[in-house]
């Protein structure tokens, strides 16, 4: 059985993943991390629940300067690097709440944005800082 470390994916990242309860890949993330985490363009299927989020998640977060990183210190400040838009309120909350687990011991920080709420503090949240932003229309 793959682990996520043999996929090349951070001890960070790992750690975090194990923390909650993620300690095998899904078939999904076995099939595309190691393309994904390179940077490369794919596209793949599988049914709810096996796995897409941390699938696409995983690279976003490993690909994405933390924080404590040097190189962060050069990013416009205030700027996300991601953008990642789901098709429902729900869905852009289960994204955001996978993505900050796995996030979380790199310290990137991650925004749910939608419609319903009020603006102000979102907007706040945007402008204090954060590394990803995933919302719906």
């Amino acid at each position: 059985m793959t682990t996520f470390r043999e996929l090349g994916v951070l001890p960070e990242i790992c750690d975090a993943l194990e923390r909650g309860g993620i300690t095998t890949p899904f078939p999904i993330q076995e099939m595309t991390l190691s393309v994904a985490l390179l940077g490369t363009d794919l596209i793949g299927q599988a049914r709810t629940g096996t796995g897409k989020t941390l699938a696409f998640g995983i690279p976003v977060l490993q690909r994405s300067v933390a924080p404590h990183d040097p190189d962060y210190a050069e990013l416009p400040q205030g700027k996300p690097q991601a953008l990642i838009v789901a098709p429902t309120r729900e869905l852009a909350l289960q994204v955001s709440g996978d993505l900050a687990l796995a996030g979380a011991d790199r310290g990137m920080r991650v925004l749910t944005v939608y419609g319903g709420v009020g603006y102000e503090p979102q907007l706040e949240a945007l402008a204090t800082g954060v590394d990803v932003v995933v919302g719906t229309p």
